[in-house]
C-alpha cells in the first residue's frame, strides 16, 4: 500500500537529485571548456529564489520539472565571443550536451553499485510475491509464496527463466508446476498476448530477495544492470508505434511508482528503492540523448550538423526548433499525467 506521505516526501527528493546531478554535468562541463554560464536553474520560472556567484546565478524555480543551465550563445549566436557556446569547435560543444545524460548514467551506475556492495542489490526469484487481479495466475488459483519450479515442463529456478518459456507461448495454454507449502501441484495458464498495462502476460509478481557481491562482482553487475536498462529504451519507443502512450508514465505517474516503492523499504530493504532510482536515472540519461528538439540529443543533432555543414545555423532558427520543441514535449507530459490521474483514480 502506498503512502500518500512517502510519495510527499521521496518524489521530490529523488526527482530533484535526477535534475541536479544531470544540471551538473551540462554546468562542469561548460566552465571547464570555458562558456559563460549566465544562470544554472532548478525547475522552471518563475523564479523563488536566487543567489548570484560571480557572474553566474543560482536560482529555484517553481516549476519542478526540470532544470536549465543557461550558457552564453548556447542556440549559435554570440559566436564571435570567445566564451560563447556558439564560438566552441563541435566536438566541445557535444561534450557538453552529453554530460548531463551521461552524469545520470553515472549515477545509475553508483547507485546500482552501492546496492550490490553494501545494502544488497534485489534479486529477482522464482516465488510468487503477489497475484494480480483478473489475471490467468488468479484464475489458475496461483497464491503468494507459491514456488514457480517448472514451465511447460521446462525446469525454472529463477524470474529470467520462468520469463524466456511463458514468453515463448504466448497465447497457448500451459503448465505450471509449484510448489505450495512443501506439496508437488500443477495448475494451466494462458498467458496473455496483450497483457493491461504494468501487468505481465501472467499476471504474476514475483517475490525480491537481497543478494550482495564482491566489489568486483558488484561493479559488473552494475553495468550489467544499467546497459539492460539502455538496451530496453528502445523496445519502449517502438511499442508507442502499437500501443501508443499507455505504457509511459508522466511525472503523475513516476510519483506514484516513487511513493511505492519508498513505502515497501521496510518490507524489501533499501537496496530495492536504489535499483529504483537507478532506473529511473538511467532512463533519463537515455530518454534526453534522443533526437527530438529541446532535449540534449536534438541539440546534439543540430550540433553535428553545424559540424558538418562547418557554420552554426540561422540563431533565430535554431532557437525556433527548439522552442516548438519544448511546446510539443509538454504538450506530451500533460496527456501523459492525464492518463496517469486516470489509471491512479481508476486504481490500476
Amino acid at each position: 500500500m502506498t503512502s500518500p506521505l512517502a510519495t510527499i516526501i521521496a518524489f521530490p527528493i529523488v526527482l530533484g537529485l535526477l535534475i541536479l546531478v544531470h544540471e551538473i554535468g551540462h554546468f562542469t562541463s561548460a566552465k571547464l571548456i570555458g562558456v559563460r554560464v549566465f544562470e544554472f536553474g532548478l525547475g522552471f520560472p518563475p523564479r523563488v529564489a536566487k543567489v548570484v556567484r560571480g557572474e553566474t546565478t543560482y536560482s529555484l524555480n517553481a516549476l519542478p520539472l526540470g532544470g536549465f543551465v543557461k550558457m552564453m550563445g548556447e542556440n549559435g549566436e554570440d559566436a564571435g565571443d570567445p566564451r560563447s557556446f556558439g564560438a566552441k569547435p563541435a566536438w566541445m560543444r557535444g561534450i557538453i550536451l552529453v554530460a548531463g545524460p551521461a552524469m545520470n548514467i553515472a549515477l545509475a551506475l553508483v547507485l546500482f553499485f552501492t546496492a550490490a556492495v553494501w545494502l544488497g542489490a534485489p534479486v529477482a526469484t522464482n516465488v510468487v510475491g503477489s497475484v494480480q487481479k483478473h489475471s490467468p495466475a488468479q484464475r489458475a488459483g496461483l497464491r503468494h509464496d507459491d514456488i514457480i519450479v517448472a514451465v511447460a515442463g521446462t525446469r525454472t529456478r529463477s524470474l529470467a527463466a520462468i520469463h524466456k518459456v511463458t514468453e515463448a507461448h504466448l497465447g497457448k495454454r500451459i503448465s505450471l508446476t509449484i510448489l505450495r507449502s512443501g506439496r508437488r501441484m500443477i495448475v494451466y495458464v494462458r498467458p496473455r498476448l496483450h497483457p493491461p498495462a504494468n501487468q505481465g502476460s501472467v499476471g504474476v509478481i514475483m517475490a525480491v530477495r537481497e543478494q550482495r557481491y564482491s566489489v568486483q562482482t558488484a561493479a559488473i553487475k552494475s553495468f550489467e544492470g544499467v546497459g539492460a536498462m539502455v538496451m530496453a529504451i528502445p523496445n519502449l519507443i517502438a511499442s508507442i508505434g502499437s500501443h501508443g502512450t499507455q505504457n509511459i508514465s508522466g511525472p503523475v505517474g513516476i510519483a506514484r511508482m516513487t511513493g511505492e516503492s519508498a513505502s515497501s523499504i521496510p518490507q524489501e530493504g533499501l537496496g530495492q528503492f536504489f535499483a529504483f532510482v537507478a532506473l529511473l536515472s538511467a532512463n533519463l540519461g537515455v530518454l534526453n540523448l534522443l533526437p527530438i528538439p529541446a532535449l540534449d540529443g536534438g541539440r546534439l543533432a543540430l550540433v553535428i550538423v553545424a559540424g558538418i555543414r562547418r557554420r552554426n545555423l540561422n540563431p533565430e532558427v535554431e532557437g525556433l526548433i527548439h522552442l516548438v520543441g519544448m511546446a510539443i514535449l509538454f504538450t506530451l507530459i500533460l496527456v501523459i499525467s492525464y492518463q496517469d490521474i486516470i489509471r491512479w483514480a481508476s486504481g490500476q
